[in-house]
């Protein structure tokens, strides 16, 4: 834990500028404010019938979030001249439009509403959701990087020399109590475990095979989030903006649990932060995949014991 706590340490005396801070911490209170008042995202993007619009709905949302952090930097001084860079206003273009199109796009259905049957329609949908963040993030991040970063750094975080493992892990162990206490609020149990939300109950060996399978994309598709929003989120504009990257991921990954517990919502901002960190100082995203993915996991293990235990 030393470690990790050098590396905090070391942020705090270097970047950290409460000037900036202060200004975001409120602007995302805002931002989750209006969203769980309003219902926002469900109510008003989610369910939007018109393609187009939902689309642009989507942009909006992330670009408020995310463009409107860096917007915040207008207002520091040491910050303004670096970012009116509009090269870095582009990447965030190209950033918001990748990502809305990812959550956007799921012309898929069609086509397994056509050929699936019914039961297992739901569990398909959730394996393409899962593992469309590859098509969707992973590859056009990688020809951003093949294209402008290739000489100057590996692929966004998939940096392992040096890289100390085991506090990563030590982390994970002290969210135990933590989600152990969220597995005894309602909004939470009835959010997770996400495999009861497959629509494959039983106990037969196919749909608890197929259950295993949604569990591996889920897992999958925690790594995607990883590389995209500590990696190329952080290592990619780090070249325009050094660590002042971290604080606006922060505020975008906010952006993306607001359809999850507010609790889980809240807590994104500060755990994204410290990953953010932890990424940015070491140039590597393996330690905050172990530490995403161990939490995701427990929050699937534990919950699915609490709904053992007191069936909703």
């Amino acid at each position: 834990m030393r470690k990790i706590t050098g590396i905090v340490r070391t942020y705090f005396q270097e970047h950290f500028s409460l000037l900036y801070f202060l200004p975001v911490a409120l602007f995302t209170a805002i931002l989750i404010s209006l969203n769980y008042y309003l219902n926002f995202e469900e109510h008003y993007i989610s369910y939007e019938p018109n393609d187009r619009k939902r689309f642009l709905l989507y942009c909006c949302m992330y670009l408020l979030s995310f463009g409107g952090a860096y917007v915040l930097y207008l207002f520091d001084k040491k910050s303004r001249a670096i970012v009116r860079n509009p090269k870095l206003w582009g990447l965030i273009i190209f950033t918001v439009l990748i990502f809305s199109f990812r959550w956007w796009f799921y012309q898929y259905n069609q086509l397994v509403y056509a050929h699936v049957p019914i039961l297992y329609q739901n569990i398909v949908i959730k394996y393409i959701v899962n593992l469309s963040g590859f098509i969707w993030l992973f590859i056009p991040c990688w020809i951003y990087w093949f294209g402008v970063d290739r000489k100057q750094q590996p692929i966004y975080g998939f940096h392992a020399k040096g890289v100390v493992l085991r506090p990563y892990f030590m982390l994970v162990l002290m969210m135990i109590p933590l989600i152990m206490w969220a597995a005894t609020q309602r909004d939470f149990l009835d959010t997770y475990p996400r495999v009861l939300h497959t629509g494959l109950a039983g106990n037969g060996w196919r749909n608890q095979l197929l259950n295993l399978g949604y569990e591996l994309c889920y897992s999958v598709d925690f790594v995607n989030t990883e590389f995209f929003f500590r990696g190329f989120l952080i290592l990619a504009f780090a070249r325009f903006v050094g660590a002042r990257a971290i604080l606006p991921m922060c505020v975008f990954y906010v952006a993306i649990h607001f359809e999850k517990p507010l609790a889980e919502t809240i807590s994104s901002f500060f755990g994204g932060w410290l990953l953010g960190i932890l990424a940015y100082e070491t140039k590597s995203i393996y330690g905050g995949i172990i530490v995403h993915l161990g939490i995701a996991l427990l929050m699937e293990i534990v919950a699915l014991a609490a709904h053992m235990i007191h069936p909703i």
